[in-house]
């Protein structure tokens, strides 16, 4: 990290820098933010992607793909962003280091720092070189470079430079060039005062006085032919002063270009010499001058407007928005058009048009209620839940009866939802309802909030309501079928789940956008239920929809936590845990906590299986959420958690801390069958069957089976739970199911062996040891211990492995095996040598190739 004032040699460092790593081979993706395309989102990091060197067709088709993810310019991609650059990166890094530099770090758009902060902490083990520059003391600095930076730090190596000013001596040498001869004593001792010691001024300074005459050469030395203080000169003005306005415009650009301040930069264009150039001409310029041009320029779009010409409203809202004074009804009405034709494809812009519109009204305009209503309904849409919440409840204050303020009301209660504030969306709900006749989708809200609340009786009336309720649109009846396949989900009515996301498809219609919420918000419902037929149906449609429409970036949360729990309940887990970092970075930043959630259980139960208990201890750590279904799926894997680190009572209390009501509890299938199996209860197994046997989803039946078998000892029990596991796809659950059949009884040998192979490919190693303790016993002959790396691979060296395909450092690898360091070290030697690969990178890539085979 190079710092320093501006000029000081910070971005000559990095082109330096740049061009000796291209020498050795290096690729290098040279990144240039500024202040101009700071206001386009990734403008800087695209034009640098486009701009660098790869080797491969391979290569070329994921720097398309990242470019393209990146020129989605909306929000909800930034996951399928993140995952896109990663690649690419990857690649890049595959046969050397990469390396990237980012001149004026504190310039580059917010949305492309929190890519990079993400990106490279994935790769935090790839061999690639950072070097960025950035200036210290900034007036207004940039929160977002800073903490990119504070991560990182966690995460890898940070080596600061700090470039100070030069000595006289040093500066001599700079300004020789520029005067075409030695500067004498008194001439360095005065441009250094002047300069500061700074090189960028030093060098216009000393061409601003060759120019004026102020200077002599004679015997090799240039010298003053005033007195100093007869020179009027200042850092800027030595900057600036060739920016004189001349009567003919094309010699005064001609002059521009002969004096350096702008010079070519494509074959059609020109650019300032250095950022400094364009940062004081813009500071000369002045904001009121700057307004000035904005409004120029609207004023001429509104013309051509008003003359029926073709005029880009967003274009037109931009200037607009730079150039309107508090009062003005056109900007507010060109603000408001903006905001409605961008709520759809780029809803942050929309709600950053209607903040612009508020600011110009006064507190009781007519226009304010609609602009609030409709600023909360973009953030919502833009899944910035927690800013969506205040402008939508000023809103609801405001407007009347109506459309309108029922579709703010539904924007605030699922964003307080998202937000896992229950209590405060019931009142929302509660108080709409109360003012007069509501939509049949406030009821259906209303019913799923008072599930959570664990208020259950009245949450079935109110479903009943609702479901009786006639939607005054196609859109209104994909809500509430999707709200009611939630509710049916925590009740355990998951034949009415099924039903209700199938109405909510057909309701759709032909919009894709209906479409999409409908088969996202069900998939991941019907996920988390544990019916993975249906959620994987729902979920290729919807990638299939989303690739022929171009809507690729939609309900990115949702359909993300889908994969992810779709993949662990399939037994991918090595998938799972990738989609893992893609999907909880874009529920972080979105700051859906209720989703967010999910991905912790799932994780946790993961690691613990693996006996990765290190880190499964961090996640165990975190806070229980809110949600009732989510906080009964963190009970479940944290009991898990501390059952297998051999504190059995913590975890049974965990587990009677959630079951206060069985009948009611969204995942009190779960939860029962652990505590059973951690304290056998003839009561407790009774208590399961009776609020397991109504339900069909293949979750419930096979830990009812299983559960009820082992407790019985129950041959018939465990023949079902295996077979309801392998209908629902569910192959740890069937694996677990062959284990205590296969522990049973002395014939079920074939299906133990299966176990086996099964276990082993998960790496949940402690299963596999029993499977094969068991397979001793009745002197059948176990499966080789192959390792999923080509059967080269010890246990081991294995657990090895996966960790750093995982992305984990040597240091962390050893804390979470218990091993020393130097432990590690050598058996990545020996992994290296096995898989013949020479670095971290090329063994994830290795063992990424063999999980696809397998």
């Amino acid at each position: 990290m190079v710092s320093g004032e501006a000029g000081i040699g910070k971005s000559r460092l990095l082109a330096e820098a740049g061009t000796r790593m291209a020498a050795r081979g290096w690729p290098v993706l040279d990144v240039h933010a500024d202040r101009l395309e700071r206001r386009v989102l990734y403008a800087a990091l695209v034009a640098a992607l486009r701009a660098v060197r790869v080797d491969s067709t391979y290569t070329e088709g994921l720097r398309r793909e990242a470019v393209a993810a990146l020129d989605l310019a909306v929000p909800a991609a930034f996951g399928q962003a993140c995952g896109a650059v990663t690649r690419l990166f990857t690649a890049l890094a595959a046969t050397g280091p990469l390396a990237i530099t980012v001149d004026d770090l504190h310039e580059l758009d917010d949305d492309s720092l929190a890519l990079l902060a993400v990106v490279l902490r994935r790769l935090s083990s790839a061999p690639i070189g950072l070097v960025v520059a950035l200036r210290p003391h900034l007036a207004a600095p940039n929160a977002a470079a800073e903490e990119m930076l504070d991560r990182l730090a966690d995460e890898v190596e940070v080596v600061r430079v700090e470039l100070g000013t030069l000595s006289p001596e040093e500066l001599a040498a700079v300004i020789a060039p520029v005067l075409g001869a030695e500067p004498d004593k008194d001439l360095v001792a005065e441009v250094h005062r002047r300069a500061d010691g700074n090189p960028f001024f030093a060098a216009e300074i000393a061409r601003s006085l060759a120019e004026s005459g102020l200077l002599a050469v004679e015997a090799g030395h240039a010298h003053l032919t005033v007195a100093p203080q007869a020179v009027r000169l200042t850092r800027r003005n030595a900057v600036l002063r060739r920016v004189v306005p001349l009567a003919d415009q094309a010699r005064a650009f001609d002059d521009l270009v002969r004096a350096h301040v702008v010079t070519a930069d494509a074959p059609d264009g020109y650019r300032f010499f250095h950022d400094i150039v364009a940062d004081a001409l813009y500071d000369e310029i002045g904001p009121a001058e700057c307004r000035r041009l904005h409004r120029m320029i609207a004023e001429r779009l509104l013309a051509d407007r008003a003359r029926g010409e073709a005029v880009d409203p967003l274009e037109l809202a931009w200037h607009v928005s730079e150039s309107a004074v508090p009062g003005d009804p056109v900007a507010v009405s060109v603000l408001t058009e903006a905001a409605h034709r961008a709520l759809t494809g780029a809803p942050e812009a929309a709600a950053n048009f209607c903040a612009r519109a508020l600011s110009l009204l006064h507190d009781d305009a007519d226009e304010r209620p609609g602009l609030l209503a409709l600023r909360c309904r973009a953030l919502a849409r833009a899944s910035r839940p927690a800013d969506a919440v205040g402008p939508g409840r000023t809103a609801l204050d405001l407007l009347p009866p109506g459309e309108d303020r029922f579709r703010t009301a539904t924007a605030v209660i699922s964003s307080l939802f998202l937000l896992g504030r229950v209590d405060e969306a019931i009142a929302v709900v509660d108080g709409q309802i109360a003012a007069g006749p509501a939509p049949a989708t406030l009821h259906a809200q209303r019913a799923v909030m008072l599930v959570f609340a664990g208020r259950t009786a009245e949450a079935r009336d109110e479903a009943r309501v609702a479901a009786a309720a006639v939607p005054a649109s196609p859109a209104e009846d994909v809500v509430v079928c999707g709200q009611l396949a939630m509710l049916t989900s925590m009740l355990g009515r998951h034949a009415e789940t099924i039903e209700f996301a199938d109405r909510a498809l057909r309701a759709s219609g032909t919009s894709t956008t209906l479409q999409l919420q409908a088969l996202a918000v069900c998939a991941s419902t019907e996920a988390l239920a544990g019916l993975v037929s249906e959620a994987t149906w729902r979920l290729r449609r919807a990638e299939q929809l989303a690739e022929e429409t171009g809507t690729a970036h939609a309900f990115p949360g949702e359909l993300g936590l889908t994969r992810v729990v779709l993949d662990y309940l399939g037994g991918r887990w090595d998938g799972a845990l990738e989609g893992l970092r893609t999907v909880a970075a874009e529920l972080e930043t979105r700051e859906q906590a209720t989703l967010a959630a999910a991905l912790t259980a799932v994780e946790l139960e993961i690691r613990t299986w693996r006996g990765e208990l290190v880190l499964a201890a961090r996640l165990a750590a975190r806070p229980a959420p809110t949600m009732r279904n989510m906080a009964d799926l963190h009970a479940h894997a944290v009991a898990g958690y501390l059952a297998a680190s051999g504190d059995v009572p913590a975890a049974v209390r965990v587990l009677r801390d959630a079951l206060t009501d069985p009948s009611t509890a969204p995942y009190g299938c779960l939860l029962l069958a652990r505590l059973i199996e951690l304290a056998p209860d003839p009561a407790l197994l009774s208590t399961l069957v009776e609020i397991a046997s109504p339900r069909v989803s293949p979750w419930s039946k096979t830990t009812l089976h299983r559960t009820v078998g082992v407790a019985r000892a129950d041959r018939a029990s465990l023949v079902a739970a295996v077979n309801s596991a392998e209908a629902g796809g569910l192959v740890f659950e069937r694996a677990r199911a062959q284990l205590a059949l296969g522990e049973l009884a002395g014939d079920a040998a074939p299906g133990l062996i299966e176990a086996y192979r099964t276990f082993a490919r998960l790496g949940a190693h402690g299963l596999r040891r029993r499977a094969g303790r068991r397979l001793h016993e009745l002197g059948e002959k176990v499966p080789r211990s192959r390792s999923r790396a080509s059967g080269l691979l010890t246990e081991s060296e294995e657990r090895v492995a996966r960790l750093v395909q995982q992305g984990m450092r040597n240091r962390e690898i050893a804390t979470a095996l218990h091993y020393s360091p130097r432990s590690i070290e050598v058996y990545l030697s020996r992994i290296y040598a096995k898989l013949r690969v020479s670095s971290r990178l090329e063994l994830a890539r290795a063992l990424d190739a063999m999980d696809a085979v397998s």
